[in-house]
């Protein structure tokens, strides 16, 4: 029988933040979820950046393969999903909540949608609407402005994570004919860093602080497009940013729970076998050595939480293998009775990790990660009003990077900059550059980044891109555009005023 599958998809939370990691927050659903199936130590996201990330989940493919390299992209009408093979096999593909979707084709491979996104779904940004519908929150939802308001209070994304969860419990609570592959999508604990009060409340009584507060090392003073993402930032604005992130992941937890007791309430009314997961896009560093949101390969950036637990499934596993996001709909699709590889395909299944079988292959296999930085150039399509002071643009700039990860070595490549060399093993902290102690390792693992993709290719490719997503906005303000599927139902109170901070 086909398992019944459903993948709790949240936005940004790093895997260094769960209670079964001894991370900050408490996180008692997902660690119980630990207990009772199988956590993957060493997943990674194929790009810390929200869109690509989530076009990589779906296609299996890196990000520049699939011309997804900004959150301005998407994925081409004819780009094979994993969700295709899994609606051949007679799934219900069921999308709830969120998947940054753009354009017109707002399924690609989801048989069914429940519930809108927080994002705008059309290639013009809706500046002025979200301005109305999100108040002094409007900048707070970008890495640059994550720190403009802080603390405890009402959000946009409260108010729209409850309502994702609500539907999918109400979904759950109905039969439905065809097996079912589920992606319940929240936009916690991504920023805003605005959480319940109370549970803001409870972590700055902690006295949680992200770590090595104030503290660089070489590589990033070394390296321009990292030492860009730093801030300054005062100790009480850590602190209160550190305790918000903790508070909307616990906030994430609770959700975790709620939807998973519903998911097992309806597969055993179904009487169907039951897979429940649950992991991230990307992740956060929150504010060590200075860096908020995404967009740089440190762990609490790239490494995203994976756990899978029910049906098939062993308990307290652990696998330390490196894996990949790109390998979750291989994986999928083999429990349920299918395939999704070919020469389109850079993800692996997995399933064997699962079993006391050794997978040599899995075990030597590089995971990577990539992401194409950028300074100056505009902002991406958030224009200011008409007639309002801008200061003047700077030319864009890009960088191609990418991250290898095999066995305990991270390795890491910017274009035009200095090669960077980790043991996580030795130094988990990613401390300590040793790139000159491992030649042969470094030299190996370059050529792995070199055979990934030529850099400046991927650098134009992208520029390319640029004037498509300009031309793309020219057509809607000429055509009309339909911003149909985005959430607009923020209430007046949820808008920046905060109870405490």
């Amino acid at each position: 029988m086909q398992p019944d599958i459903l993948l709790f998809l949240s936005d940004q939370h790093a895997a260094g933040y769960t209670g079964y990691e001894g991370g900050l927050p408490d996180t008692p659903n997902l660690d119980r979820l630990t207990e009772e199936g199988t956590y993957f130590s060493a997943h990674y996201t194929a790009c810390p950046m929200c869109v690509p990330a989530r076009m990589s989940f779906l296609s299996g493919r890196l990000a520049s393969r699939v011309g997804v390299t900004s959150n301005a992209h998407t994925l081409s009408e004819c780009t094979p999903t994993f969700l295709f093979p899994l609606v051949e096999a007679g799934y219900e593909t069921v999308l709830i909540g969120r998947m940054h979707f753009l354009g017109k084709d707002l399924r690609h491979g989801f048989t069914k949608r429940v519930g809108e996104d927080i994002t705008q779904s059309c290639w013009s940004i809706p500046r002025s609407d979200l301005l109305k519908e999100r108040g002094e929150l409007f900048p707070t939802f970008s890495s640059g402005g994550s720190l403009s308001v802080v603390g405890g209070g009402e959000s946009p994304v409260i108010y729209y994570d409850r309502t994702i969860v609500k539907q999918a419990l109400d979904y759950l609570s109905r039969p439905h004919d065809k097996p079912q592959f589920i992606v319940v999508g929240t936009f916690g604990p991504h920023s805003p860093y605005v959480a319940d009060p109370a549970l803001y409340e409870k972590y700055k009584r902690r006295g949680v602080m992200p770590r090595y507060f104030g503290e660089t090392t070489d590589e990033i003073d070394e390296n321009p497009w990292i030492k860009a993402h730093q801030k300054e930032v005062s100790r009480e604005q850590a602190a209160n940013a550190c305790a918000a992130y903790c508070a909307l992941t616990e906030q994430t937890d609770s959700y975790v729970g709620q939807v998973r007791s519903a998911f097992a309430s309806y597969a055993k009314k179904a009487g169907h076998r039951a897979i429940f997961g649950y992991t991230s896009d990307h992740g956060d560093t929150c504010g060590e050595r200075g860096i908020y949101g995404k967009q740089t390969f440190f762990e609490n950036s790239v490494r995203v939480p994976l756990v899978f637990a029910g049906d098939g499934i062993p308990e307290g596993k652990r696998v330390e293998i490196p894996t990949s996001i790109m390998d979750l709909g291989p994986t999928i699709c083999q429990w349920a009775g299918t395939s999704y590889t070919g020469q389109f395909v850079d993800g692996q299944s997995f399933a064997c990790l699962l079993t006391d079988t050794q997978d040599d292959d899995l075990a030597k296999r590089p995971v990577l990660s990539e992401y194409l930085d950028s300074i100056g150039g505009g902002d991406g399509g958030w224009e200011k009003p008409a007639g309002s002071v801008t200061k003047k643009r700077e030319p864009l700039k890009l960088s191609y990077g990418i991250m290898v990860r095999m066995d305990c070595w991270k390795f890491i490549r910017y274009h035009h900059c200095k090669d960077v060399l980790f043991n996580l093993k030795d130094d988990p902290e990613e401390r300590c550059n040793v790139i000159w102690q491992y030649p042969e390792i470094a030299r190996q693992l370059g050529q792995i980044a070199h055979r990934a993709g030529d850099p400046e290719e991927i650098e134009q490719e992208h520029l390319d891109r640029l004037q498509m997503v300009r031309w793309l906005r020219a057509y809607e303000a000429s055509a009309g555009f339909e911003d149909r599927e985005r959430w607009k139902d923020n209430p007046p109170t949820a808008r920046g005023r905060l109870t405490t901070r």
